[in-house]
């Protein structure tokens, strides 16, 4: 199941886009965000934490400037007021706030005038197989947004984290905690491509065992499958990496070694979903040889048979034919009192030695 309003992967990869001719900027909620808007506040300094939920957009004004660390993670889309009135707040680029309504988005990082704009894909394997969600974050002095459409909470690991009183992360300020926050995202890939391996692995013992269209079709969903992972895991991988590698102020030197390590789950989930990739590509040409070998088998089975009814077919027509018997040598055979014992002894020598010889010359 592929979420964020996109269609499944057989009926197209795309749908989520603003309509063209359509100003910049312009905010409009995601295809099937309806509901209330959820915003977990967390505010923290390295002594102590609180985290309630926000109850009034008007207290985002209250909370800047207190000295304290505040991570604002909004969990549905659906009310535009309320991002536009953060985007106001935190002073947000407009074309950023586009991006965050707008789902299916290539995962990226943007810089800005006093914040970092990040896009993230957040992987799960479902019972209707895998699942995409876009996270989008910002980074600024002091401050963290994060946003997510509606469903569980993704970031409730790092939230409790924060709450047991880890002292990296409640004192490495905000860029350590929007690494924290990448990192989840980079590793719940993981989980998915386990899952995706797994089934793999069923699909290819039913291959082996007895190959039937069910396996083709479910063959088939999982390469779509892996064609979305590429689509995401390829440009995440460039998102760790320019993390790492850049300078930002709001990123203190000390924490690209976190971003470094985060690059390389990032790398290590690429690889392997390119071996899964391999192996699917592999499962469909063992599918097609086993195909090709049934179709042998059962063609050899026909030959065999055709070829040990010759004989009697041609003894059969001979003895068939309607000649008059009150000349001489016209059959004189059939008149004979064993002839028709002869007959199937005849047939069964035959058919006995042209399996003996079918055997012998191994085609049996």
């Amino acid at each position: 199941m592929i979420e964020d309003g996109e269609s499944a992967p057989g009926s197209g990869l795309l749908k989520d886009y603003q309509d063209p001719g359509t100003p910049p900027g312009t905010l409009s909620p995601p295809d099937g965000e309806s509901g209330p808007t959820r915003v977990v506040v967390a505010s923290y300094t390295a002594d102590g934490i609180e985290v309630r939920e926000l109850a009034e957009p008007a207290e985002l004004d209250a909370l800047r400037g207190d000295g304290r660390i505040h991570w604002f993670h909004v969990i549905g889309l659906a009310d535009v007021a309320l991002v536009e009135q953060m985007g106001r707040v935190f002073e947000l680029h407009p074309l950023a706030l586009e991006d965050v309504l707008t789902l299916g988005q290539r995962p990226k990082a943007e810089e800005f005038d006093d914040t970092l704009f990040c896009i993230v894909q957040h992987l799960a394997y479902g019972k209707d197989g895998l699942e995409k969600i876009q996270v989008s974050m910002f980074l600024g002095t002091n401050f963290v947004l994060t946003f997510q459409p509606r469903g569980n909470d993704l970031f409730s690991p790092v939230r409790e984290r924060l709450v047991r009183g880890r002292a990296r992360l409640r004192q490495k300020g905000a860029g350590y905690l929007l690494y924290a926050l990448l990192d989840l995202v980079v590793d719940a890939a993981f989980p998915a491509l386990e899952a995706m391996g797994d089934r793999l692995d069923t699909i290819e013992e039913g291959i082996l065992e007895r190959p039937d269209q069910d396996d083709i079709e479910q063959l088939q969903s999982v390469r779509r499958e892996l064609l979305v992972l590429r689509q995401v895991l390829w440009p995440q991988r460039e998102v760790m990496g320019r993390l790492a590698r850049e300078e930002h102020e709001l990123m203190p030197d000390d924490n690209r070694i976190y971003f470094r390590d985060c690059y390389d789950h990032a790398v290590q989930a690429l690889e392997v979903s390119e071996n899964f990739r391999e192996m699917a590509s592999g499962l469909l040409d063992i599918y097609l040889t086993s195909l090709s070998h049934r179709l042998n088998d059962v063609m050899k089975v026909l030959t065999v048979i055709s070829t040990v009814f010759m004989p009697l077919t041609f003894v059969a027509g001979v003895y068939g034919m309607n000649f008059d018997r009150q000349l001489p040598w016209n059959m004189p055979e059939l008149g004979w009192k064993y002839g028709y014992l002869g007959f199937w002894g005849v047939s069964l020598a035959s058919i006995v030695s042209m399996l003996w010889l079918f055997r012998r010359k191994g085609w049996l």
